[in-house]
C-alpha cells in the first residue's frame, strides 16, 4: 500500500526486534529453569559438612562450685575434639576426661569460671571444636541440673 511517496508495510514488529525479544524469553526461561534445578538439586542431594556430622548436647551441668562441671554426650556422627569453650563471652581454660569425644560417648569438663559470675545469673556457655562447629547452651550459676 502507498501513501504519497512512502510505502506502508503491515508488519507489527520489525524482524530485528522480534528475534531480540525470543532471545530475551528464553534467557529468563534458562534462568528460571536453572534456580529451580539447582534448589531441587541441593535439598536432594544433602550436602552439609562438619556441622551436621559433629552433635553434641548437655546432659546436665553443675555449678554449685565456683567451677562449673558440664557433661556432654556426642550424638552425633563423627568425634569431636573440643577446642575451646567460651562463658559469658570469655574464652575459658578447661579440663576434660576426654578431649576427643567418640560417637555416643561422654565426657565431664571443668570449666574455669571467669570473675564476677553472679549466683542465679544466666550465662552463655559455647563449645567451639576443632572443626568449628560451635554448640551453645545457656547454663545458671548455683545450679545444678
Amino acid at each position: 500500500m502507498r501513501i504519497g511517496k512512502f510505502k506502508v508495510s503491515k508488519k507489527a514488529v520489525s524482524p530485528v526486534i522480534a528475534t531480540l525479544l525470543m532471545i530475551a524469553v528464553a534467557v529468563a526461561a534458562s534462568v528460571i529453569v536453572y534456580v529451580w534445578s539447582a534448589g531441587l538439586l541441593g535439598t536432594l542431594m544433602g550436602g552439609g559438612g562438619a556441622q551436621v556430622k559433629e552433635q553434641l548436647t548437655v546432659e546436665s551441668y553443675n555449678w554449685t562450685t565456683p567451677n562449673p562441671d558440664i557433661y556432654v554426650r556426642n550424638v552425633g556422627s563423627s568425634a569431636i575434639t573440643v577446642a575451646s569453650i567460651y562463658l559469658a563471652g570469655a574464652n575459658c581454660s578447661f579440663t576434660a576426661t576426654t578431649y576427643t569425644i567418640g560417637v555416643g560417648s561422654s565426657a565431664k569438663i571443668t570449666i574455669t569460671a571467669p570473675a564476677g559470675c553472679t549466683a542465679g545469673t544466666a550465662y552463655a556457655l559455647k563449645i567451639a571444636t576443632k572443626s568449628g562447629a560451635i554448640f551453645a547452651v545457656s547454663i545458671i550459676k548455683g545450679y545444678a541440673g
